[in-house]
């Protein structure tokens, strides 16, 4: 009798950015793999989009739908977190608009190796997300300082084709100073 060997594929989207991955069942363990791809550049989603997201995720979750006064300490929790970005007059806090903010998953990778010895397991992972602030400063300090967009990459992997692929190079890569030995 032969091992089982499977493999299963899913397109899907994540924060307005598709994706595509694999699951795979073979004799020593299964793999997991989320694959960078390409994106369209109107890819995102807004703050109050992904606020209204979460709620009804939780909404799902839960046995009974949030009332009002959970979805409005919920919201009001999130613009806490964000307060740094807020301004402080009540004027400017009426120009600030949470629905300007747009978060992007730019690219995503995800490799999971678990076999049945667990000592050749094995995570590797690559993240790129951007959040496009263009018009989130008040107008009266832009011509001061605006702020287009902010990345965040974070990566474990040295799988060269991921790296190239995903754009992901350290300072020091950039500006030719080796790395140091152990």
């Amino acid at each position: 009798m032969s091992d089982l060997n499977a493999l299963v594929g899913i397109d899907f989207s994540l924060i307005g950015t598709k994706l595509h991955a694999a699951y795979e069942k073979d004799k020593d363990g299964y793999s997991v793999l989320l694959m960078p791809s390409e994106q369209n550049a109107d890819t995102g989603v807004s703050i109050g989009q992904l606020i209204e997201d979460i709620k009804g995720l939780v909404n799902g979750v839960r046995t009974k739908e949030l009332t009002e006064d959970e979805q409005k300490a919920m919201e009001a929790d999130f613009e806490d977190g964000l307060s740094g970005l807020t301004p402080e007059t009540e004027e400017q806090k009426q120009e600030f608009d949470l629905n300007k903010l747009i978060v992007k998953l730019n690219m995503a990778f995800l490799y999971i190796r678990k076999t049945k010895d667990d000592a050749s397991s094995t995570l590797e992972y690559a993240f790129q997300l951007q959040v496009i602030a263009k018009d989130v400063i008040p107008e009266a300090v832009r011509s001061l300082v605006t702020v287009d967009n902010l990345s965040v990459s974070v990566w474990n992997t040295t799988r060269q084709k991921v790296l190239d692929q995903m754009s992901l190079i350290s300072i020091n890569d950039y500006i030719g100073i080796p790395a140091a030995q152990p």
